[in-house]
């Protein structure tokens, strides 16, 4: 079942962001002054943006973190600028804290996880990821050369060579790495703990049904927020 997070632009020029599991029905509800709440008093109101979520606890962070979000910064997400967005989320986050962070991931590159995932099970899957700041564009697929890759992964050095080699001569960053967990959550293990180097790269982890995004810091794994962005 899909989830969505909306905006709706409502009267007097104020946005309402919400999430449900029936786009349709829920905003015939607000549009007719059913739904009880803030958007009864401010009709009336119409659908300015939405995105599908795999699940509801996506679709649920998704709706808390735009709500925080200032209002050209919305108006960016609402037209698709995502140079826009990402240049907000720097200027509203705390440089010491990282506070709002999240990541920008193009829609192909979430197809290719999960194609990967699924072309490589029962073994781990891995790769890289690239992109610039907190816009990830690409995924590189790379050789799991770990003596058990059904348990673990370990990225062809090679792979990582290349990688490095292209962002040197003008190509996209290495911002982090992804791996699959055949059987397992889309979360860090203690293995994927313990060889983590707390670099501030992004992880990618991906399980039969859903991806789950991680921040490496010098203090351990973060939940890191992402946003698709349509293909």
């Amino acid at each position: 079942m899909p989830f969505w997070t909306y905006i709706l632009h409502c009267n007097a020029g104020r946005f309402y962001t919400g999430h449900t599991d029936d786009l349709d029905k829920r905003i015939w509800q607000h549009e007719n002054g059913v739904a009880a709440g803030f958007t009864r008093n401010f009709l009336p109101v119409k659908l300015v943006w939405s995105q599908e979520f795999t699940t509801r606890e996506e679709a649920k962070a998704a709706e808390k973190q735009i709500k925080g979000w200032s209002r050209k910064k919305k108006l960016a997400l609402i037209r698709g600028d995502w140079d826009a967005v990402t240049r907000y989320a720097k200027s509203e986050s705390s440089p010491s804290t990282g506070s709002g962070q999240s990541v920008w991931v193009e829609g192909e590159v979430i197809d290719l996880l999960r194609g990967e995932a699924a072309r490589a099970y029962p073994a781990e899957c891995c790769g890289i990821l690239l992109g610039r700041d907190e816009h990830i564009t690409a995924a590189v697929p790379a050789r799991n050369v770990h003596p058990a890759p059904q348990t673990h992964f370990e990225i062809d050095p090679q792979a990582l060579i290349d990688a490095h080699r292209t962002a040197r001569q003008g190509g996209p960053q290495v911002v982090g790495y992804y791996h699959s967990h055949p059987e397992g959550p889309p979360r860090p293990s203690a293995t994927d703990r313990a060889q983590a180097a707390h670099d501030g790269m992004v992880w990618a982890i991906i399980c039969a049904d859903a991806i789950g995004w991680w921040h490496d810091t010098p203090d351990g794994f973060a939940a890191l927020p992402y946003r698709a962005i349509p293909a």
